[in-house]
């Protein structure tokens, strides 16, 4: 499913103070893979509330939201449960991987990639 190489290297990924971002979609039906961009987009509009009017913050955010929101309105791997995005478009990384099991909807942004729900659903221990 997915490469030991690359859970590594979202485990010890390093934005350098860039955003990265997680994202984890359950589509297990067909109104949840059709509403996956609305999901996406209303759990971002959070963060962006949060930046306030910090445009450094805003402009961090909106590039990674760009490059999702078009993954999504475009990509194949909506006939699997889930799926796992990571995306830190300061450091020209991108990564999804579609999942064999549904998991709950959720979006992180931090300075690196929450890897805890994906590692749970692989049946990974988590790192401390």
């Amino acid at each position: 499913m997915i490469p030991a190489s690359d859970l590594e290297i979202l485990q010890s990924f390093d934005g350098r103070g860039s955003v990265a971002l997680s994202v984890y979609l359950r589509l297990d039906t067909p109104q949840r893979r059709a509403q996956a961009l609305e999901e996406f987009q209303r759990q971002m509009q959070r963060y962006l509330d949060d930046c306030g009017l910090d445009v450094e913050c805003r402009e961090a955010l909106q590039e990674d939201i760009e490059i999702v929101s078009l993954y999504l309105e475009t990509n194949g791997h909506r006939q699997h449960g889930g799926l796992a995005i990571f995306s830190c478009a300061a450091e020209l990384f991108w990564r999804a991987y579609p999942l064999p099991v549904p998991l709950p909807s959720q979006v992180s942004v931090g300075p690196k990639f929450d890897v805890g729900p994906l590692l749970q659903t692989l049946g990974q221990p988590q790192p401390l």
